[in-house]
């Protein structure tokens, strides 16, 4: 079976993955992985274990995650322009007008903003 050149495939350990302007498909698999895109959208699964995705401030690109879970964190600019929107069944992280990440079959209302330390995460279960 043929290795598609367009993906960046992650180990089960703990990796660092840049996209490039050719792999816009960034799986971390295992491990807690740091994944981040430069400008261009990517796709974006970080698999087992606590991920940090790195959104690009400046510029236009954001990543499409599809396994966004608790344990999980994106990191932003920190900007009070940063925002979380619901739209249909993704939350958008939003700066100014600028996309910087969509979270696949994520309920806004189920993410932390923390502008202090610049990251977002899911929030903690009331009900735990």
């Amino acid at each position: 079976k043929k290795r598609s050149r367009k993906k960046l495939r992650g180990t089960n350990g703990a990796d660092e993955l840049t996209g490039t302007p050719r792999k816009r498909l960034i799986f971390g698999l295992g491990g807690d992985d740091t994944i981040s895109a430069p400008e261009g959208r990517f796709i974006v699964r970080g698999g087992e274990g606590k991920d940090t995705f790195k959104t690009l401030n400046g510029g236009k690109g954001y990543m499409k995650i599809m396994d966004f879970e608790a344990g999980d964190t994106i990191t932003f600019c920190g900007c009070a322009s940063t925002r979380i929107e619901q739209r249909g069944k993704n939350a958008w992280i939003v700066k100014g007008d600028d996309v910087k990440a969509v979270l696949k079959g994520v309920d806004a209302d189920a993410l932390d903003i923390d502008f202090p330390n610049a990251v977002i995460t899911m929030a903690a279960d009331p009900l735990a």
